[in-house]
């Protein structure tokens, strides 16, 4: 499971926020990586020397890290989510100038690139290999969601051994099915609305709104992809008096609460999914935002106070972060 928004704001701020759904407890912390070395979990060669800084959530396996989504010093921010039954990957016999792990595109794109446009030229030029996450112990079935600094936003698919790049039009990435399948099922929900229902005579009965909101009636309501997809996609589109940062972050939170999974409500075979923790990337200001399910408090760590030229990173507990509150009421 998982949900991502990605928005422009009237003042062309721009933010990816997205849930982090899973039912195995991942215990990502956020983590700093400066311009140095980062270790892939499939490169026993420890020379990949990452161009820019990032932060993100991320596990921490032995010396190597595994991140979901992170915001790299350019304004360039990433997330993967689940595609299960889907996902497959070029993994051929032909020459690639890169080859990744599923798990590693993440950091990967964040390290070495700057922009959406060359996002797309790194995976256009990447095999993406059937290599396992050790502490699962299975090929991880991903898409990803990469935007820039300038509002651009993409989603990336491997189908088939073959891979996909769409352009992000509505804004909004779950899981399976793929992402065309969720633009073509929004065409099931044109008579969505956020204005009220007027009364109307149904033969001599006059038929009126139970209240406030009808115009919303057959909204799903469900955990399924398709359904959060929706329900994401017109809760964005409704959004309104968003003129600052803290607007956007506010609102970014608000929309992802309505998909937001407590524990127990989706029960899988021995286990259950639940929203671990929701980050939201501000890529024109470089901060990145989040909340856990045991601290519903925002906190804050803002790339632009971090020394991109440290010689070590720098993980967060969650007392070393700022309260958002606290930090804009310094301010």
């Amino acid at each position: 499971m998982c949900t991502s928004i990605t928005m422009t704001t009237d003042k062309q701020d721009v933010l990816l926020a997205r849930t982090m759904d899973f039912a195995v407890i991942l215990e990502a912390e956020p983590t700093f990586i400066p311009r140095k070395k980062f270790v892939f979990n499939n490169d026993d060669s420890d020379n990949h020397k990452n161009d820019y800084a990032f932060v993100g959530m991320a596990r921490q396996d032995d010396e190597k890290f595994v991140f979901a989504d992170g915001l790299n010093e350019k304004g360039l921010s990433c997330a993967t989510l689940y595609f299960s039954g889907y996902a497959d990957y070029n993994d051929q016999a032909h020459e690639k100038k890169y080859s990744l792990a599923p798990h590693d595109v993440v950091p990967f794109l964040l390290s070495s690139c700057a922009t959406v446009r060359e996002a797309a030229e790194v995976m256009e030029n990447a095999q993406v290999e059937n290599i396992a996450l050790r502490f699962l112990d299975i090929v991880l079935p991903l898409h990803w969601v990469v935007t820039d600094a300038t509002g651009q936003s993409i989603v990336i698919e491997y189908i088939d051994h073959d891979l996909y790049i769409h352009d992000n039009t509505v804004g909004v990435l779950t899981n399976s099915p793929d992402y065309t399948w969720h633009i073509t099922n929004l065409r099931n929900y044109t008579g969505l609305s956020t204005t009220q229902k007027n009364e109307f005579q149904l033969q001599n009965v006059i038929m009126r709104p139970f209240g406030e909101g009808a115009g919303s009636i057959g909204l799903p309501g469900d955990f399924t992809p398709p359904s959060r997809f929706i329900r994401a996609a017109f809760l964005k589109s409704a959004l309104k008096d968003i003129e600052t940062e803290l607007d956007s972050v506010t609102a970014a939170f608000h929309v992802l609460s309505n998909v937001d999974v407590p524990k127990g409500v989706v029960q899988t075979t021995d286990s259950y999914d639940y929203t671990q923790y929701t980050s939201v990337m501000m890529n024109s200001s470089l901060k990145y935002y989040y909340k856990t399910y045991n601290n519903q408090r925002i906190r804050c760590i803002d790339l632009n106070e971090e020394d991109v030229d440290a010689p070590n990173g720098k993980i967060w507990s969650s007392s070393d972060t700022e309260d958002i509150l606290y930090r804009n009421k310094k301010d």
